[in-house]
């Protein structure tokens, strides 16, 4: 996903985090393009592998990912650092259990999951299982389900180093922020 491998020095980490993000709609069209690019990646793979499958929808959902996105934000009420932390958990799969295909059919499960675990972990506030459910359109059960998996396959290693965390805000906002230059 994004390359992770620089480390940032305190002073980089710490004019990072100063900077102030427009809004959430900036924040969600980024999200969207790199989500997009993945499934772009994924759709088009030839081997296909289903590694995800408890993730995937019956069909490729009618709503785009980043009107999901702008949803997750208002109904959710989650921070934009669990947008981030949501990419994070999904790159630690691919780190812990080889390549990991996103493609049309499961990132807006397996993303939703990811940012509402990342809110339940990160944020102060935070809902019910039940109210986060109705947030990603699936049923209450199987957001349960979706998210023992996520869990167990992240062996419950949620905590994100701030370090981490920053090198990817730094490269989603230089990759898939309009630069005004």
């Amino acid at each position: 996903m994004l390359d992770s491998t620089k480390e940032m020095t305190y002073e980089q980490q710490h004019e990072l985090h100063n900077q102030q993000i427009v809004d959430n709609k900036q924040m969600s069209s980024a999200m969207a393009y790199l989500l997009m690019d993945l499934c772009d990646e994924g759709d088009n793979d030839a081997n296909n592998i289903q590694e995800l499958e408890p993730f995937n929808s019956p069909k490729i959902p009618s709503i785009s990912i980043y009107d999901y996105i702008c949803r997750i934000l208002k109904q959710a009420q989650c921070s934009q650092e669990c947008l981030i932390m949501g990419l994070i958990f999904m790159d630690k799969l691919s780190q812990k259990w080889g390549r990991i295909i996103v493609k049309s059919i499961n990132v807006h499960r397996l993303y939703v999951v990811a940012v509402m675990i990342s809110a339940k972990f990160y944020d102060d506030r935070f809902f019910q299982n039940s109210y986060y459910a109705k947030v990603a359109g699936i049923s209450h059960e199987e957001f349960n389900h979706l998210e023992r998996i996520l869990v167990f396959l992240l062996d419950f290693k949620l905590i994100i180093d701030p370090s981490l965390f920053f090198t990817y805000r730094q490269r989603i906002i230089s990759n898939y922020f309009d630069n005004p230059e």
